[in-house]
């Protein structure tokens, strides 16, 4: 039996659907690892402030205990700039990734309506069909039975 073009198209739709779904998965992966950075960076940014409130309120500072102090904090800017680079990096990876997303979205989208337009012309062609069937067995049938009198 010879395959539709509908059934052909929506193969292809379904292998589009597939596509785009990897597609937003791995958009979502991405987007929560952006998260995950842009949550370290906070908590960064909140342990510094903290450790440097504590080492505020200490009254009395040697200069050794004061050089680790100046050491550690460089060490969480470094760690924060570090984060940053990683949310800057997250984020040109995400977005890279959403336009492709968005390319597989509407070809998707463009073989669903070929396969919607494909549908409607095939159920017009089968109805067109089965009007015809209707008329030629109501047309055999009248002339079989002769004229009609009255």
């Amino acid at each position: 039996m010879k395959k539709r073009r509908t059934d052909r198209m929506r193969r292809l739709a379904e292998l589009a659907k597939t596509e785009e779904r990897r597609e937003c998965e791995e958009l979502g992966r991405l987007q929560r690892s952006l998260d995950q950075d842009e949550q370290r960076l906070d908590d960064l940014e909140v342990y510094r402030k903290e450790y440097s409130q504590r080492f505020a309120g200490t009254r009395e500072v040697v200069p050794a205990r004061w050089q680790d102090y100046q050491n550690f904090l460089q060490r969480i800017d470094d760690a924060m700039t570090d984060q940053r680079n990683n949310i800057q990096v997250g984020k040109q990876a995400r977005d890279a990734h959403r336009q492709r997303w968005l390319v597989k979205r509407q070809k998707l989208e463009s073989i669903e309506r070929v396969v919607d337009r494909f549908q409607k012309s095939e159920d017009a062609a089968a109805e067109r069909k089965q009007q015809q069937i209707q008329d030629e067995l109501y047309f055999s049938t009248r002339s079989n039975r002769g004229p009609t009198r009255r």
